[in-house]
């Protein structure tokens, strides 16, 4: 980015690679780490970790002409060691938004093949088109696609071993997961999060200054006047009209509300929060009827003060007959995020007599956090009886809400 290595590049007055490394400070699964920079830049990654105090920071190594050989540089610097590690995870210093959540599940995930990746699933609809006249040539089925991202965790002795024969072979890779599978290695995608960005262009900057001033928001709730940080932060909303302009302004921090019902008949799947539960009736619309995702649409939407789900897709339209509601929450919630406004936490219900719903919570809370790319922490999902009262005891139907609270970014 016009000549600044992105590592150094400020958001909210700090380097990004300071955030970055933070994380690993306070993770109890990272016991060291090595920073890899150019040689240009070893100088300047020196007093940073003295400004930040690391402790965990083993040292500063220089890097290689590509990706892959600057990985490699640091790979070498633990393969020397008498007390090499188990495992190594493999991270991009301009992606800042790494959270212990993700470095768990991926170690995690890691187990039973020895390598694993960070991903999300991709929003888009991807085409593969010729180099040259840029005819497309094939889409690929997008529910078969994901984004990768770091960290990339190995088993240290397999990575090291991948590296090697890269090397012998003159592969050229763009990640290291690529140098695992050319090694013949079975690797293993896990669910990251959106918000796991790298920092790459100007544009990236600026979304990743947007994320660090919605934090510091939510840090400073309730506290006193919420800081402007950056020049991309929004100014706080104040209530309008000259009676009014002796107020202090509001908070930039929303609450909606979301309600919707559904009728369980036979012959359909019952789908709660993208799950499929299985169940002998399932609910009864337009779309898959999914309640409790359709209660948290509403939500969001409430509190944007974006109206409701019908007003986005209403039910007399043919074009989106038995359209899956998880998509309906990514291309909504993204349209929030344009508005300027992010996800603080979500606590949501269902009502329902019948099934049991306690074994698939955590799955839910996982596919739910996953689409709106926040961590589980954030995404609160229960379930209730009736005590077979009402129209849900009698198992006519299923009942979602939903709270959300979004802040200003």
């Amino acid at each position: 980015m016009a000549g600044l290595d992105k590592q150094f590049a400020l958001a909210g007055g700090r380097p990004l690679l300071a955030y970055t490394a933070a994380v690993f400070e306070k993770s109890p699964l990272i016991s060291e780490y090595v920073i890899v920079l150019s040689a240009e830049n070893l100088a300047r990654g020196r007093e940073l970790a003295q400004a930040e105090g690391w402790t965990k920071l083993r040292g500063f190594i220089e890097g290689g002409a590509r990706r892959q050989d600057s990985v490699w540089h640091g790979l070498r610097a633990f393969e020397e060691d008498p007390e090499a590690p188990g495992w190594v995870m493999i991270h991009d210093g301009a992606r800042p938004f790494v959270t212990e959540q993700i470095l768990s599940d991926g170690l995690e995930a890691a187990r039973p093949t020895g390598a694993c990746v960070a991903a999300v699933p991709v929003k888009d609809t991807i085409k593969r088109v010729d180099r040259d006249s840029l005819l497309v040539e094939e889409t690929p089925p997008r529910e078969l696609l994901w984004a990768i991202q770091t960290p990339q965790v190995f088993r240290f002795d397999l990575i090291c071993q991948a590296h090697r024969q890269g090397q012998a072979s003159g592969a050229d890779v763009t990640d290291d997961a690529m140098m695992a599978e050319l090694a013949g290695h079975p690797v293993k995608v896990f669910r990251a999060a959106y918000t796991n960005i790298k920092v790459t262009t100007p544009d990236d900057l600026d979304q990743a200054r947007l994320i660090l001033a919605g934090e510091t928001a939510l840090a400073h709730a309730g506290t006193g006047p919420l800081p402007i940080a950056e020049s991309t932060t929004r100014e706080p909303e104040a209530m309008p009209g000259p009676a009014n302009s002796h107020l202090a302004p509001l908070p930039a921090l929303r609450i909606g509300q979301g309600f919707d019902v559904h009728r369980l008949v036979p012959g359909r799947p019952l789908i709660l929060g993208g799950v499929t539960i299985p169940f002998d009736l399932g609910l009864d619309g337009h779309s898959d009827a999914d309640v409790l995702t359709h209660a948290i649409i509403n939500a969001l939407l409430g509190a944007a003060g974006m109206g409701d789900i019908g007003r986005h897709y209403p039910p007399s339209d043919p074009t989106i007959k038995g359209i899956s509601s998880l998509q309906m929450l990514t291309e909504l919630y993204t349209k929030i995020q344009t508005e300027g406004w992010q996800l603080v936490n979500l606590d949501a219900t269902v009502v329902a007599q019948q099934p049991k719903l306690a074994p698939h919570i955590a799955e839910i809370r996982r596919t739910l956090a996953g689409v709106l790319g926040v961590e589980e922490s954030r995404v609160n999902v229960k379930a209730t009886t009736t005590e077979k009262l009402g129209f849900a005891g009698r198992l006519e139907g299923l009942e979602g809400q939903a709270v959300a609270l979004l802040t200003r970014v």
